[in-house]
């Protein structure tokens, strides 16, 4: 759903029973964790979809396999936004729907079991607004695009230009529409034909528009359309399915934007790219440097260029060639992030890169998830800090491993340990009660499939709400501790 701002009905919708206001367990990181948790036995799901105060009722009810009863539990006590997920989700039934509340039936009509008579009687509303949502929910079904496309609320009509379901014959008509707003919205649009962003890119389309947002706010209109024409032109040059005809003529565009959104596109001419790569923004530079449309030539001039802002976009280059990679490693920001260039690399490659005396190109090969299993007992033995803490991710690290590198580099490699689906409970433990542990690294023990109870538990009493919030969302912890945390006093 697409959250759009809009008056709310007043009543609350109420289905099966009445809530009991006093018996409201209020909100805390520790319950919104617990709501998420897929290990909560059904038993406790019944009692807190039952006492859950409203934000509460929102993170319980983005789970999956609610029963009907726990539906109805937090429909008498959830918001509307809640509830309004909930019915378009399909888990409220169509009888338990109000007919008198309109933004609850409109958030049903992307369902297949809702009645096509609801979806024409809202279509026919005079709520601007329910009509929007209307297309956004509903917008599956063509002959309510056909229909609302011929609305008298220009709002609508550019939501349903908008739409990913547009048809293409519907798509071509809006291209004449008189409206600028309606012609945007459809050269923003992916599913958009290609035949018709052309024309909206050469010129805004035909006939000439006659009224745009401005026109509204003067009694006469306007009268120039020019800017808002060139805005449209932006946007369909933006767009992915434009086809390259045409997009020539742009490179010697006096807005920056435009150039920079051409520099990005991968169909230009030779000639195009040349003078992208040269121009005299970084801005502009920086998105032709990271594109491997433009070639090796160009790729290795940009390698050069005195902004390393452009040169670190070079390094992303999935075209970047191997001989240049070695040169660019040891000068640009690196980061934890595999380089797609690595990703790409032969195994021959890997091994040459993992070999290397430059400390930085092992690091960068030590982030590749499939790396073979001799490179990653080579690198497990790296002395240096920056080659560890990119590969004690690797899901390849046995625990004793895992081990190993914690001693040797300490603290400073917890964080990625800590992110390890192998790393092993006793380490997780031993990190955790370390006073030079963070509390991010916390959280994502607090979130391991291998945690134990006891570690559970000293992240429970944690201070810091994200890493109580985080074990409270483990399905490895005990039910015991569920239950006590709902104020449950015992589970039979």
């Amino acid at each position: 759903m697409r959250s759009r701002p809009h008056v709310w009905a007043k009543s609350v919708v109420r289905m099966g029973r009445r809530p009991d206001h006093g018996a409201m367990l209020d909100y805390s990181p520790e319950l919104s964790g617990l709501a998420g948790n897929p290990g909560l036995p059904q038993q406790l799901l019944d009692h807190f979809t039952a006492v859950a105060d409203e934000d509460l009722c929102e993170d319980l009810a983005q789970r999956d396999g609610l029963t009907l009863q726990q539906v109805r539990n937090l429909a008498v006590r959830c918001s509307p936004w809640t509830l309004r997920g909930l019915i378009a989700d399909g888990v409220v039934p169509l009888q338990d729907i109000p007919q008198d509340d309109p933004w609850l039936v409109v958030a049903a009509t992307g369902r297949t079991d809702v009645p096509a008579s609801w979806i024409r009687d809202l279509a026919r509303g005079t709520d601007v607004s329910l009509r929007i949502e209307l297309v956004e929910f509903g917008g599956h079904s063509e002959e309510l695009l056909y229909l609302l496309s011929g609305d008298s609320h220009t709002g609508v009509v550019c939501v349903v230009a908008e739409h990913a379901g547009l048809p293409a014959d519907l798509a071509r008509r809006l291209a004449a529409h008189p409206d600028l707003r309606i012609r945007d919205a459809l050269a923003r649009n992916a599913a958009t034909p290609p035949d018709v962003l052309a024309v909206l890119l050469a010129d805004g389309g035909s006939p000439p528009v006659e009224r745009c947002n401005r026109c509204e706010d003067l009694a006469e209109g306007c009268g120039d359309h020019e800017a808002g024409v060139q805005r449209l032109r932006m946007a369909a040059l933006q767009n992915p399915s434009t086809p390259a005809a045409g997009l020539d003529r742009f490179p010697g565009s006096p807005d920056i934007w435009v150039r920079a959104t051409l520099a990005g596109r991968p169909e230009l001419s030779d000639d195009a790219y040349r003078r992208l790569a040269a121009d005299r923004d970084s801005r502009v530079r920086r998105e032709a440097a990271a594109n491997p449309a433009v070639g090796e030539a160009l790729i290795r001039a940009l390698a050069a260029d005195p902004d390393r802002s452009v040169r670190n976009a070079v390094a992303a280059n999935p075209a970047l060639p191997m001989s240049l990679l070695k040169q660019l490693a040891p000068a640009v920001r690196m980061g934890t992030e595999l380089w797609p260039r690595i990703a790409a690399a032969s195994p021959e490659e890997l091994h040459d890169l993992a070999h290397s005396t430059t400390a930085q190109l092992r690091a960068l090969v030590a982030t590749h998830p499939d790396l073979p299993i001799d490179l990653v007992t080579t690198l497990a033995g790296d002395p240096d800090p920056s080659v560890a803490k990119r590969l004690a991710r690797h899901p390849a690290l046995t625990p004793h491993r895992l081990h190993a590198l914690a001693e040797r580099h300490g603290p400073t490699l917890y964080p990625a340990l800590a992110r390890n689906p192998n790393c092993p409970p006793d380490l997780l433990h031993a990190m955790a009660v370390t006073t030079a542990t963070t509390h991010d690294t916390l959280v994502e023990m607090a979130k391991h499939r291998s945690v134990t109870p006891e570690t559970l538990q000293l992240c429970l009493d944690h201070p810091y709400e994200r890493v109580r919030a985080a074990a409270a969302g483990n399905p490895s912890l005990p039910v015991p501790a569920m239950a006590r945390l709902l104020g449950v006093a015992m589970v039979p």
